[in-house]
């Protein structure tokens, strides 16, 4: 049993490692030397659980998004508006992106390298879509927008707006002012999602979507 303990505590910390190396480095200048010094483990014990950069990277994204999913599992079932839980999910998915290296290392990976793992990279984003489509359509039903709005297309172009600003923002600050562009992407998205004599019951939320 404490073999097993000790197996399971050095996967996760070479899983760690490269949260932090993944997050800092592209994929293509990270190296697993730099995993290795990171966790201090050795190079036995990192081919023991990985058989190499590839599948670690693709650990880490797998892991990235059970992380971001768990987190946002309780919206689902949340008993609030449709177009409120979509905020604050994404501020969820911010919050973690900003302070989980994991999390952080998942989105980079999946943006930036994403042709290194087509599956891995595109799975994680058909899940989001499909939750969007899910509130969408419950903001339909509650009155807050257009019974006519095409719905996939309108939960790619949320998701695709807030890819883009994590993705900016990595660039530009190192996430720095990640809340600030989220607060700003859903001042514009709301106003085009909610109807005009329902906007009044949402004018607060993208305040809502920072810290």
């Amino acid at each position: 049993m404490a073999k097993q303990a000790r197996a399971i505590a050095t996967r996760e910390a070479i899983i760690q490692a490269a949260g932090m190396v993944f997050s800092d480095l592209s994929y293509s200048a990270a190296k697993l030397s730099d995993v290795l010094r990171e966790a201090g483990v050795t190079q036995g014990a990192l081919y023991f659980h990985f058989e190499s950069k590839h599948d670690l990277a693709v650990e880490v994204i797998k892991r990235q998004h059970e992380t971001t999913w768990s987190a946002s599992e309780k919206f689902l079932e949340a008993d609030m508006p449709g177009i409120e839980a979509l905020v604050m999910i994404s501020k969820s998915i911010a919050t973690q992106l900003t302070g989980d290296p994991v999390v952080s290392a998942g989105f980079r990976l999946t943006t930036e390298s994403a042709n290194f793992f087509p599956e891995s990279a595109s799975s994680p984003y058909i899940t989001w879509i499909q939750t969007a489509e899910r509130f969408l359509e419950k903001a339909v039903a509650e009155g807050d927008v257009d019974p006519d709005i095409n719905i996939p297309d309108t939960a790619n172009f949320v998701i695709q707006n807030f890819t883009g600003a994590q993705f900016m923002s990595q660039s530009l600050s190192n996430r720095q002012d990640l809340f600030e562009r989220l607060e700003k992407m859903w001042n514009r998205l709301l106003r085009l999602l909610v109807l005009p004599d329902r906007f009044e019951k949402f004018a607060d939320l993208p305040v809502k979507s920072r810290p």
